[in-house]
């Protein structure tokens, strides 16, 4: 393989047919400095990566038969981290060196990742536990260079090559005692917000080239075009992260996963992860920033109480919302992850109140109407009420629509100074709802049922607690009356709406005994009205109904929803072609 090496001749390629066969090889046979100074363009994109993974797959099928008498991998693993000196790979002079390290990661990552993808979890321990003391030496005694304390260009690479190699022995070294869990996912916290570029190499000669192909190598960044601003370093971390925090979610290891835990009790620079989630809010909520999000406000009380108690919240709930509101070009399972943090966010009553508080001032990228100034609350209703419908008329997706009005039902009892056309959205979603459920009697309407009790009910609770702060509403009830009439006297509807028809009532008698109003085309003289009207209303005469509260609940195994999900992610993330067969996409 010494000299130069097509992509479709690899497959008989005299060396690694070699390093496949049945004869060991020796840590100081000359095999090895041939073997390690081709020349090989390495895969610039995921189908590039399957390309050539589908043409080293017979020699990876050899070598996993006869490495368990040979060890030749294990050889080449061990060859590399003693040429892996750093500080070797820092001189000048040692460009073959650098070349031969580059070339040895190479082939590693192919194998490991054949070994991952097509073989049981004992095959993959046995395939390094053979005549010497296992896979540890791959990390052991190096364990040191797990987390570089500070990035430069070598230690940039050292990090890297260490993500590619957990990502591709995941299913051997997730819980490796040699790891320091703590360090770890702190440090591949650290290394996805500090978003740290690629170093700049400039110059000529081969030491150029072979940094920046050893870069490429463990990124697949060249000639791809930029789709975001996020490093390449940054997307393993984060990768990695998220992988290691949801493989498993309960013992064993002996106690629980211990990324998990890291993640769970993280209470150090919050203010900078807080910043960094919410750093470009004239875009949608990244997936991995909403997967991170959701952890650490689901699992991290000092994260969630931090997020809470902060007076700008609407840094990250705004990217979140443009995630929700994105409902044909988001992935399902990124919308279904945001609704579920905005859920978590809507338990707290204070959060409930504070959002409509918080006057925003001209969301452009809400294209149904434009609303120059609204409340985050109201802001958080349109979108979710949007959701909601879009879904039970097209999606027919079950958790959607429940999420979206769960969110909704826990914020009601708290609206206040609703925008007029946010009353007015709440109004046509129900509207639309009642006709499609007239208009087919004999069909399965459970969902539109649901969905039209949950809706009357958020109505309703919004009268009974915040009527006097809501004259809008009140005069959106009045002036679509009508729209109520049809499902008056239904069985499934009819105590809730008699509720919201004591108010119509109420404020029609009012109305009617002030003529000049009832031909008025002056909203504020009837808004005034109405908020006047507001003081004389007597609550009692409304049914009580219990407190509208839902609280989100992990599924008693959540890694088989997250742990496809994840790995579907890396598979974006990373460019590193996992076959899809290895998860099951809801």
């Amino acid at each position: 393989m010494g000299a130069g090496s097509s992509h479709g001749e690899l497959a008989d390629n005299d060396c690694l047919l070699r390093l496949a066969g049945e004869l060991e090889i020796t840590i100081d046979d000359p095999f090895w400095d041939t073997f390690l100074t081709f020349s090989l363009n390495p895969p610039t994109c995921s189908q590039d990566d399957k390309m050539l993974t589908d043409r080293l797959k017979s020699i990876c099928e050899s070598l996993v038969v006869n490495n368990r008498n040979t060890s030749n991998f294990k050889t080449l693993i061990r060859l590399l981290l003693d040429k892996a000196d750093f500080q070797k790979l820092e001189a000048e002079e040692n460009n073959i060196l650098r070349w031969q390290v580059f070339n040895g990661l190479f082939i590693a990552r192919y194998f490991l990742k054949y070994l991952v993808q097509n073989s049981k979890e004992v095959e993959i321990i046995n395939q390094f536990e053979l005549q010497t003391d296992g896979i540890e030496v791959a990390l052991g005694d190096r364990k040191e260079y797990a987390v570089p304390e500070d990035l430069n260009e070598t230690t940039s690479f050292k990090f890297l090559s260490l993500l590619v190699k957990i990502v591709s022995e995941l299913k051997v070294t997730i819980f490796m005692e040699n790891i320091d869990a703590v360090k770890l996912s702190k440090a591949l916290l650290q290394r996805y917000t500090d978003q740290i570029k690629p170093p700049v190499l400039s110059g000529g000669g081969i030491f150029y080239g072979l940094a920046s192909n050893l870069w490429n190598i463990l990124t697949l960044s060249t000639n791809v075009p930029v789709q975001t601003n996020q490093s390449p370093l940054s997307s393993l971390s984060i990768s990695v992260l998220l992988i290691l925090i949801n493989h498993c979610t309960s013992p064993p290891p002996p106690k629980g996963n211990p990324y998990r835990t890291c993640i769970s009790s993280l209470s150090d620079n919050l203010v900078v992860i807080y910043q960094f989630l919410g750093d470009n809010p004239d875009a949608p909520l990244s997936e991995e920033k909403t997967l991170l999000l959701y952890h650490l406000i689901h699992c991290n009380p000092s994260f969630k109480s931090f997020l809470l108690a902060r007076t700008d919240i609407e840094v990250v709930l705004i990217p979140l919302l443009r995630t929700i509101y994105n409902t044909q070009s988001s992935r399902f399972q990124h919308m279904y992850m945001a609704l579920i943090v905005l859920l978590i966010l809507t338990e707290d009553q204070l959060f409930n109140k504070t959002v409509h508080s918080i006057i925003l001032k001209g969301a452009t990228w809400y294209q149904e109407r434009v609303v120059s100034e609204i409340s985050l609350g109201g802001l958080i209703i349109l979108v979710t009420t949007r959701t909601a419908q879009y879904n039970l008329l097209k999606m027919r997706d079950k958790y959607l629509h429940i999420n979206c009005f769960a969110a909704l039902a826990n914020m009601s009892s708290q609206f206040s100074q609703l925008h007029p056309y946010v009353c007015q959205r709440m109004l046509s979603l129900y509207e639309v709802l009642s006709k499609t459920f007239l208009r087919c009697p004999n069909q399965d309407m459970s969902a539109i049922d649901e969905a039209l009790r949950i809706v009357l009910e958020v109505i309703n609770s919004c009268l009974s607690n915040q009527l006097i702060h809501n004259p809008n509403l009140v005069y959106a009830l009045l002036y679509q009356r009508k729209v109520f009439e049809p499902l008056k006297s239904h069985e499934a509807f009819h105590d809730v709406i008699q509720n919201i028809d004591m108010v119509i009532t109420f404020f029609s008698a009012k109305l009617e005994r002030e003529e000049e109003l009832l031909n008025s085309s002056d909203v504020n003289t009837m808004l005034s009205r109405v908020q006047h009207w507001s003081l004389q209303w007597p609550r009692d005469l409304m049914k009580k109904f219990p407190d509208l509260k839902f609280k989100y609940v992990e599924e008693e195994k959540p890694e088989e929803f997250f742990g496809p999900y994840v790995w579907s992610l890396v598979n974006i993330l990373s460019g590193i072609n996992f076959e899809s067969t290895l998860y099951k996409l809801n």
